[in-house]
């Protein structure tokens, strides 16, 4: 019985930390969306949000009017790197790193959500899915994005 105990306790040792590594892996998180082009109104849009581990955030967004491209604005923002870590856990305990890549479709638009780690990338698509936890991924990434004070970059 005590041999049983700490095989179990060494396997419960060796999964704790792969648990939390991924966490640790993250380096950067990108909700991107957009819809296409309406051949009836020439409107249409593309924009992401990202964030980075260094406290650094990205925004980038194009639109369409009257099917003629309106140019890309670029926005950047700094954060705390204890709000990426929040960001990161919930990426994490949302079962990102389980979700299918490729799930749900809805009809001339498009949202996905990339991570990326030291390990790789991995992208899913957020729309048509009726799944909480990816809603609880994009709504942390929303609220985010939202708090932080942009700058738009001189191109």
């Amino acid at each position: 019985m005590r041999g049983y105990l700490i095989i179990m306790l060494l396997i419960f040792m060796s999964i704790l930390p792969a648990c939390s590594m991924r966490r640790q892996e993250i380096r950067e998180v990108t909700l991107s969306s957009g819809g296409e082009v309406a051949y009836t109104t020439g409107r249409g849009s593309v924009s992401s949000v990202t964030f980075r581990r260094d406290g650094t955030a990205e925004m980038r967004s194009t639109t369409t009017e009257n099917f003629v491209g309106q140019g890309l604005v670029v926005k950047r923002a700094r954060f705390s790197t204890d709000r990426f870590a929040s960001l990161a856990a919930t990426i994490d305990n949302n079962g990102f790193f389980e979700k299918k890549e490729e799930e749900g479709h809805i009809e001339d638009a498009w949202q996905s959500l990339k991570v990326v780690t030291t390990a790789g990338e991995k992208t899913i698509q957020t729309l048509g899915r009726n799944d909480p936890q990816i809603k609880a991924m994009v709504d942390a990434i929303n609220t985010l994005a939202a708090e932080l004070q942009w700058e738009e970059v001189d191109r």
